[in-house]
């Protein structure tokens, strides 16, 4: 299962590394409860087991080590409005996650990102863990869009490749209720204390979203023509 964040960021320059990696420290926490410990974490490196001789993070945030590790990369290859940083759990086959932000400032057009890829994992097919976790990545940044679901939907199946696919879930940062989509099988408010910041809209839920399932791809075809006659549905070069 793949997820994709985009969001803005609030200054007109990118963070130091180690605020980055503090962002990513808050996604592993979110990810311990779900299995994945927090010292198994892992930094890119030129090889697998060159990789796996650094934990990215620790208990009270990104190692050290880590830190100089991206730091290094900056001065070799990044320029000044974009880096990208990223880590894995040291895994390829089924229960391999990779999660990773590519920041962006200096221009008006300036979309950050933030993708997680997964294979394999259960928590994060099933609808009663994968909803608390995206939440979590709500609180960290202020969403534009959100997409969850396999990469063959929102590669090959959705209806509008210039807008936000529904696959299994989208949050926008809007109230939208079951009138204006009554083909969404649920719709989750997201609040920011008593006030609903966004909706996530869920178009499966009690069994694992498939681009292989005709009946799941046509319920998520149908709530993106619906948004978008309604106009809710932006398109990415307006996020």
């Amino acid at each position: 299962m793949n997820i994709t964040l985009t969001f803005r960021l609030r200054q007109d320059s990118l963070p130091s590394e180690s605020e980055q990696l503090e962002d990513l420290w808050k996604v592993a926490t979110l990810l311990e409860p779900l299995g994945f410990p927090l010292e198994k974490w892992y930094p890119p490196a030129d090889t697998p087991g060159r990789s796996k001789l650094n934990s990215a993070f620790e208990k009270s945030g990104p190692t050290p080590t880590t830190i100089a590790i991206f730091h290094s990369e900056k001065q070799e290859i990044e320029t000044p409005w974009v880096r990208v940083s990223g880590v894995w759990n040291g895994s390829e086959d089924d229960g391999a996650v990779t999660f990773s932000t590519s920041l962006s400032a200096g221009t008006a057009a300036s979309i950050c990102s933030f993708r997680l890829r997964s294979k394999g994992v259960a928590a994060l097919s099933a609808t009663g863990t994968a909803v608390p976790f995206i939440i979590g990545l709500l609180k960290i940044w202020p969403a534009a869009t959100v997409e969850v679901g396999p990469y063959r939907y929102f590669s090959m199946l959705q209806v509008f490749p210039n807008r936000p696919g529904a696959g299994w879930m989208l949050y926008l940062p809007r109230v939208i209720s079951t009138k204006e989509v009554p083909e969404a099988r649920d719709l989750i408010p997201v609040m920011e204390g008593k006030k609903q910041k966004g909706t996530l809209v869920v178009s499966v839920i009690d069994e694992v979203f498939s681009a292989d399932n005709p009946e799941h791809v046509m319920i998520a075809n149908a709530i993106e023509e619906r948004l978008v006659d309604q106009d809710l549905l932006p398109r990415y070069a307006e996020l």
